[in-house]
């Protein structure tokens, strides 16, 4: 998404119908479109509807909220690009752009932002002396710091924003009615804004991206627990197994994928939430099939390479020429990883891997 707001002809294509997946279309599969309200062991409630969606085996694959823009909450093509459209008309117009957390979105955001717009000045502001919190190498974080720079991005680490004061508000979107489930539904961004940060220092900014983490979806979940000493959903998560199932004795038919897991093997990233929904697929598939009978069902699997399982392995995309990237034994040589760059971010190949054009046909 960080790519999406530096490039405008990039973002037009990230927005995919369902009706454009043709795999989707088989006569097996409905697509509900609506606001969840509520999940219980037994049926799925909706904002908009009085139907309980019932189900015998269920995937929660919501992922982590994150304020608009990097959280999208349109629900039309035509919501998403009127939208993006005062994002690209803003970013044109600002001379002096901050964003304001150094995880991975927003490391990739001000370097997309100066790749694209090398006349302006960026600012990544970050309360750590080092980007990219989590299981990464301190090289792998000082290398992106030295990528950063290279571009031309102005960092001031080890600095918390204290006192945000911004002149104009006018980004914030009017329907903030299931902003309490849908935190996407509230825009970070803020025009002519002033920063203050623990030493005092101020920044000046035409525009300000705040990119401070994610949301948890835990005013949805309504699973009691087997044990009060163990909460199904705690602030990293829903407790799963590695099979994906929610880990608890009542609700082996309930599943949790993607960023919305606590279990440590996963890291919050998109290759991780692919794997562990193949690994829960697979398995409802082997409960199915069982009718009833013990099955061995597949695990999700850890983590092998440096640091016996210490560390994660991510790419960082760092504009359209520049990558940095922890594999699972150390991190990659920059030559190395430059070479592994993709201009679209391979975003052609995923389009073309979710146009399957053929409907499933074997085992079923």
């Amino acid at each position: 998404m960080t790519r999406g707001l530096s490039q405008p002809d990039y973002a037009r294509k990230l927005w995919v119908p369902y009706t454009e997946m043709p795999w989707l279309q088989h006569p097996s599969i409905t697509i509900k479109k609506d606001i969840i309200s509520r999940i219980t062991p037994t049926h799925v409630e909706l904002v908009n509807s009085s139907e309980h969606v019932e189900f015998d085996y269920l995937v929660v694959a919501m992922g982590q909220s994150r304020n608009a823009p990097i959280g999208v909450a349109a629900s039309t093509r035509s919501e998403y690009l009127q939208a993006m459209e005062k994002y690209f008309s803003a970013i044109s117009d600002a001379q002096t752009i901050a964003v304001v957390g150094a995880g991975a979105v927003g490391t990739e955001l001000a370097a997309d932002l100066k790749t694209d717009y090398p006349d302006k000045e960026v600012i990544l502001i970050h309360s750590r002396e080092l980007p990219i919190p989590g299981p990464f190498m301190d090289e792998f974080r000082h290398e992106a710091v030295r990528v950063l720079h290279k571009l031309g991005v102005k960092t001031m680490f080890g600095q918390r924003v204290v006192d945000e004061s911004a002149a104009q508000e006018d980004f914030s979107l009017e329907h903030v009615k299931h902003a309490n489930i849908l935190p996407e539904l509230i825009d970070s961004v803020k025009r002519n804004a002033t920063l203050v940060t623990s030493t005092g220092a101020k920044v000046h900014a035409d525009l300000v991206f705040n990119c401070l983490g994610t949301k948890n979806k835990s005013p949805l979940i309504h699973l009691p627990s087997s044990s009060s000493d163990a909460p199904i959903f705690s602030s990293s998560g829903i407790r799963i197994n590695s099979h994906m199932q929610i880990d608890d004795s009542k609700y082996p038919h309930i599943f949790a994928v993607g960023d919305i897991s606590n279990r440590a093997a996963v890291a919050k990233y998109a290759g991780a939430a692919v794997k562990s929904g193949n690994v829960a697929g697979s398995n409802i598939a082997k409960l199915i099939r069982a009718k009833g009978e013990r099955v061995e069902l597949g695990n999700m699997g850890k983590r092998r390479g440096g640091g016996g399982g210490v560390y994660s392995t991510m790419k960082l995309v760092l504009g359209e020429h520049n990558m940095v990237i922890q594999s699972e034994d150390g991190v990659i040589p920059p030559e190395m990883a430059a070479k592994m760059s993709s201009p679209d971010i391979k975003l052609s190949k995923a389009l073309k891997d979710m146009a399957i054009g053929k409907f499933p046909t074997q085992g079923r």
